[in-house]
């Protein structure tokens, strides 16, 4: 069984130490309650904004010891260039594998994840031109939900995609700062009629109670990688409508979920 994340921003005011671990914590926790007897295969596929390049940074610590994280963390490179093998001393039977991948603001102010890339893209494109890019980059492009932003205008044009564009590689994103209030949006049982996927993910917000959010909220699906191809191991699977997501995680609470949106306002 392989548990993901597959929304994941790593915020400047983050302890990457904290950060990681409570990702494995949350992870160990979400496999434990399955009742799964095995060790663990966890994935974080970042989707870092374009003032963020942890990824680079983690890359430069397979080659040279900078001390990013303490010494109780090794990272070891794989055959892909998008992928990493995090491992944590006190978890000597977890991989974590975290994955680059971007956030990208399209003109019509909607967010395009792309997940398993490398590649760098500009913000301002429109919306269906910036999947193409995003699939062109070989990575997984991902239409997140975000509170407000698939009413109105914005809605319409999600729906619009949905109903025409080609499938292949896109998939609809939910996140746990859904709250328990808010309920699924049609757009998800319209996509799911044209076979586009669902694909869970914590989407941390940048305030410092979010620090412990990473790997909380996700899925897992039935399978295996490799140490050497993870990325393109889990894309498959992915990718494969035979193969189920099961999200796994709790949705925020009302009052929380009110007080995240007025200090994000406030900050």
């Amino acid at each position: 069984m392989i548990y993901f994340d597959s929304h994941v921003h790593i915020q400047d005011l983050f302890s990457l130490d904290v950060f990681f671990k409570k990702s494995l914590e949350n992870f160990s926790q979400q496999m434990s309650q399955s009742q799964v007897n095995c060790s663990g295969t966890f994935f974080l596929l970042l989707t870092e904004g374009k003032t963020h390049d942890f990824f680079s940074l983690f890359q430069k610590e397979v080659t040279e010891r900078t001390d990013i994280l303490p010494q109780s963390w090794k990272i070891e490179g794989t055959q892909e260039e998008e992928s990493l093998l995090f491992s944590h001393k006190d978890w000597p039977g977890a991989r974590l594998f975290v994955v680059a991948g971007r956030q990208i603001i399209t003109t019509e102010r909607l967010e395009v994840l792309a997940l398993g890339t490398a590649s760098k893209f500009d913000d301002g494109g429109a919306l269906v031109a910036t999947i193409n890019c995003v699939r062109e980059g070989q990575g997984l492009a991902v239409v997140p939900w975000g509170a407000g932003k698939w009413l109105g205008k914005r809605g319409k044009l999600v729906n619009n995609l949905i109903e025409t564009a080609d499938s292949e590689n896109l998939f609809m994103g939910d996140n746990g700062g859904r709250p328990v209030f808010w309920p699924a949006p049609a757009a998800f049982a319209l996509a799911a009629k044209r076979g586009i996927r669902l694909l869970p993910g914590s989407d941390p917000l940048p305030l410092a109670e979010e620090e412990p959010r990473a790997g909380s909220f996700g899925g897992f699906v039935p399978g295996e990688c490799t140490s050497a191809t993870p990325f393109a191991d889990l894309k498959t699977l992915l990718t494969e409508q035979n193969v189920p997501i099961t999200p796994f995680g709790n949705k925020q609470g009302t009052i929380r979920f009110f007080k995240t949106q007025i200090a994000l306002r406030m900050k």
